[in-house]
């Protein structure tokens, strides 16, 4: 086991060296010049923004300004923001905790919501199974922020007494702290409760025609104990895969939810630092955001041999 998870985190190295490349040179593809913006208007001296460069280090050619983003990335250092001129990496710490909340509520709501109506939807069959299908592919076909904006906009008509913009931080007031992510997390999550609960369906219905199940069931153990120890533990693992693939999603969706739920978390972060061109902020949370990503990939590997012993390490 642990040298499966020392091999894992090992390949991960190339990943993120590309990663960082990508990062680095389509950030400076981006149309607009942060000198411009840092000026504050368009009539300046071409002196004036040489010297803005200058002091930013944009003035070198890009694989220098990567080779020394690079050698400070290595050490923990991943740069000074353009913007609040404080480094990045103190400015991400805490809205990285604010998301990562946000999305393991999201994802806990999302593998509930996913398996219960996955699993109800394959063995009960009948009626529940056309209710659960006719669900998931209208929640499918309405994109997370399009709900979180109508959560918005009913909450403030209908509920005035719910307050949807007032986030807390969790050491201040734990109790208000998930009050004010229940909503947001639970319009992150339907999306992704939908692909869990397909899935989860597919599975259950493939293991339940299985030789090893229907030799249980003529055994004579009880509906409770086939389910346990032969149909969920083996429709396992295409559903961690696909959980461990959704976590991506909901890290990409947060941007939006956090802007139009006011969250302080690491994907309003990124909105305003694309719109402020602040070059480092964006690449150090691009980084962050795929060691994040990897690290979930070698947590599913694990999880594979876990539920299946037939999964080699």
């Amino acid at each position: 086991m642990r040298r499966m998870i020392l091999v894992r985190l090992a390949l991960t190295l190339p990943i993120l060296f590309g990663v960082s490349i990508a990062a680095f040179v389509l950030m400076r593809a981006l149309p607009g010049d942060f000198a411009v913006a840092a000026a504050g208007t368009t009539s300046v001296s071409p002196e004036a923004l040489a010297a803005i460069r200058a002091n930013l280090g944009l003035d070198q050619p890009v694989w220098v300004q990567y080779l020394a983003w690079l050698q400070g990335a290595m050490t923990g250092d991943l740069g000074t923001s353009f913007v609040t001129k404080r480094p990045v990496v103190g400015e991400i710490l805490p809205r990285l905790a604010v998301t990562a909340e946000l999305t393991l509520i999201a994802a806990t709501m999302a593998l509930l919501m996913g398996a219960v109506t996955g699993l109800a939807s394959a063995r009960l069959r009948g009626s529940v199974d056309w209710v659960v299908r006719l669900y998931n592919g209208f929640v499918l076909a309405v994109p997370n922020f399009v709900v979180a904006t109508l959560i918005v906009l009913l909450a403030g008509l209908y509920f005035p007494q719910i307050r949807l913009f007032n986030y807390v931080p969790f050491f201040t007031d734990p109790l208000e702290n998930l009050t004010s992510l229940i909503l947001p997390a639970f319009s992150l999550s339907l999306a992704v409760s939908v692909t869990i609960s397909e899935n989860t369906r597919a599975a259950v219905l493939e293991v339940a025609g299985q030789d090893y199940v229907m030799v249980a069931r003529a055994k004579g153990l009880g509906p409770g104990k086939v389910l346990r120890s032969y149909l969920i533990r083996n429709a396992l693992t295409p559903v961690i895969t696909i959980t461990g693939l959704q976590v991506a999603t909901l890290l990409g969706g947060s941007i939006l939810i956090e802007t139009i739920f006011a969250i302080p978390g690491m994907g309003q972060y990124l909105y305003d630092s694309i719109t402020s061109r602040d070059y480092p902020a964006i690449q150090a949370i691009v980084l962050v955001t795929a060691i994040i990503v990897i690290l979930v990939n070698v947590a599913v590997d694990i999880a594979y041999a876990r539920a299946d012993a037939r999964v080699e390490l």
